[in-house]
């Protein structure tokens, strides 16, 4: 083998390492995207989960409200068609 073609082999062997390298950056980055992809949905969802936690309690609020106005419309009108 003269010099040439050995460098030649060695030139394509590095080569081939090289490529070889950037296959595993290239899917590492892809991962990576991933990952980020998947925290920003996870975050977004706790976001909004902790928005539904924070008005639970006005919406409690606002349904007793509700309920006691119609009961006390209920009343009203039992009272009116009884004549109490």
């Amino acid at each position: 083998m003269t010099t040439i073609d050995t460098d030649d082999l060695a030139m394509r062997t590095q080569l081939a390492e090289l490529d070889r390298i950037y296959a595993q950056t290239h899917q590492m980055v892809a991962d990576l995207g991933r990952m980020s992809a998947q925290t920003r949905q996870a975050n977004a969802d706790a976001d909004r989960k902790r928005q539904e936690h924070r008005y639970q309690p006005i919406i409690a609020m606002i349904s007793g409200m509700t309920a006691g106005a119609a009961l006390l419309a209920a009343g009203a009108a039992f009272t009116k068609i009884f004549g109490g």
